[in-house]
């Protein structure tokens, strides 16, 4: 179909009017003539059903984010049930791939069929195939560029640096509620017999919603008396356990002040999270079985050391015995110690008593002379502070006086300064009122009315100016130098204009009308 353009010439029989139909069908015609086999598109995966696996048709955009990070162009996108089937595109949805599946915030690369629903007037890209290599790159460069951010601020062993308890019995567990990686970790748990104390913040494994409440979780539990946090899913494709890449999510585990263990997928697989964790294991019942031995050997440790004191208390008793059959002989060994004793205490008091009197005949003697010493120079010291107070005191008289006149000079010239500047706002102040009242005089409509001039005014008040301001029968007053009259406007002759008859106005007025009085509207 071939669409004429409007001239735009005004006739209505030249231009043409097409149905919507017609529109439509036009426009799906130019696109089929445009796109006539299926394209290549990429861009970021936004608004993809939760229950993707579920549904038959599938409805999303992409978008192509600016430099921002806001998005400036979107499209819609269809995959359609018989597509998918045809095509075998639903390994990529349901999660059957080992590596891919598309979810919301993923970066793809999509074979698509450009599609215009004419009914609708809807255009749409169907999707035919996915470049599932393409978005598999993409998360490896940005799994790349986290791994660099995370080794220059030197936080990938931030969390592994910090000590791990000796006994982990409280227990801060992230994953998803009830889910499989919830009951394998919590089995493990429950078998080891140990005393352990489990707190749960569930969290989504999967998706766009992961960082932001794993990041939470992270908060809660080391606001909380916890040992230990334990983060755990099951296994999943590429795609599934990329979203582990991210770098915020990296950066608060790296961060935390509790020791982080993480069990995250297969054996073979290793996320970020893992790489900045304290510790990394394979599955959740291998994290379990970690802390388990942790107590474990925590409780060997303790029969080591018990067997140990029981040896050492049985030590101790052996010689306990054997001191105890000493004492029995002590009466004996203590009186020949006793006697011994006195002999020796009344030989150091006699030589002791000797000594303190010779030491205390010497300290006199020292005191004595240096109590005079004491006297004599603190005499001369404060004869000689009086001298030089006394030789200071004119010299200090005369820096105060010096002091005291300079404070008054200053204070004069202020007082001068303050007085001339105080009078300048007065002056100009006199100076304008003067002019205002020269200017007011000369505009008094007073003397425009004493030199021949009146002023005419309707009854409301309003100045007339022109002629054309009146209409017949109106009410004017014209004021003069001298009085003023009251006059009736009636139709007049002069050049087509209104012109007032001043036949009504008190003798007064009429007389100074003879007069030719000339007016201000003139």
């Amino acid at each position: 179909m071939v669409l004429s353009l409007y001239s735009g010439s005004g006739s209505t029989d030249e231009r043409q009017v097409l149905s919507v139909r017609q529109v439509n069908d036009a426009i799906s015609d130019a696109i089929g003539m445009a796109f006539p086999r299926t394209i290549w598109v990429k861009g970021e995966v936004q608004r993809f059903p939760h229950d993707a696996a579920m549904r038959k048709h599938l409805y999303f955009e992409l978008q192509e984010t600016g430099g921002s990070g806001a998005a400036e162009y979107q499209i819609a996108m269809a995959l359609m049930g018989w597509d998918r089937q045809r095509f075998n595109l639903g390994q990529y949805v349901d999660g059957t791939d080992p590596d891919f599946q598309i979810t919301n915030k993923l970066e793809v690369c999509l074979e698509c069929k450009v599609d215009f629903y004419a009914k609708f007037g809807k255009i749409s890209l169907k999707v035919v195939g996915v470049d599932k290599t393409f978005a598999l790159g993409k998360l490896e460069a940005r799994r790349r560029e986290t791994l660099r951010y995370l080794t220059e601020r030197g936080l990938l062993e931030s969390n592994a640096a910090i000590p791990m308890p000796e006994l982990p019995l409280r227990i801060g567990l992230i994953t998803s509620a009830e889910s499989a990686a919830h009951h394998d970790f919590m089995t493990g748990i429950a078998a080891s017999g140990w005393a352990f104390d489990v707190v749960l913040c569930s969290a989504r494994m999967q998706g766009e919603m992961l960082q932001g409440e794993v990041l939470a979780a992270l908060q809660a539990h080391q606001k909380g008396s916890v040992d230990v946090i334990v983060i755990t899913r099951g296994g999943g494709s590429r795609a599934d356990l990329s979203w582990f890449d991210q770098k915020d999510l990296a950066v608060g585990i790296a961060q935390s002040t509790i020791p982080v263990v993480t069990a995250i997928g297969h054996e073979i697989d290793t996320s970020i999270a893992d790489i900045v964790a304290h510790q990394s294991c394979k599955t959740p019942t291998a994290a379990a079985e970690y802390l388990v031995e942790i107590i474990d050997v925590a409780a060997r440790k303790l029969d080591d050391v018990t067997e140990d004191l029981m040896f050492r208390v049985n030590n101790r008793l052996e010689q306990a015995v054997r001191r105890l059959e000493m004492i029995e002989r002590l009466p004996s060994l203590a009186n020949a110690v006793l006697q011994n004793s006195r002999f020796r205490v009344q030989d150091l008091a006699g030589r002791l008593q000797h000594r303190v009197s010779g030491s205390l005949s010497v300290r006199r003697e020292f005191l004595s002379r240096q109590s005079t010493r004491l006297q004599t120079g603190s005499q001369r010291i404060v004869m000689q502070n009086m001298s030089r107070l006394q030789s200071s005191a004119p010299r200090l008289e005369r820096v105060v006086r010096q002091s005291l006149a300079q404070v008054e000079k200053n204070l004069q010239n202020q007082q001068s300064r303050l007085i001339r500047e105080a009078s300048k706002p007065a002056q100009n102040a006199s100076l304008k009122l003067t002019q205002l009242e020269d200017k007011t005089r000369l505009l008094d409509p007073a003397r425009l009315l004493k030199r021949g001039y009146s002023l005419t005014v309707n009854d409301q008040g309003k100045t007339i100016t022109s002629a054309d301001q009146l209409d017949p029968g109106e009410k004017i007053k014209t004021r003069f130098a001298q009085g003023q009259i009251t006059s009736i406007v009636q139709p007049g002759t002069n050049s087509g204009k209104k012109k007032p008859n001043l036949a009504k106005g008190n003798n007064r007025g009429s007389k100074q009308k003879e007069t030719g009085q000339k007016t201000l509207f003139r």
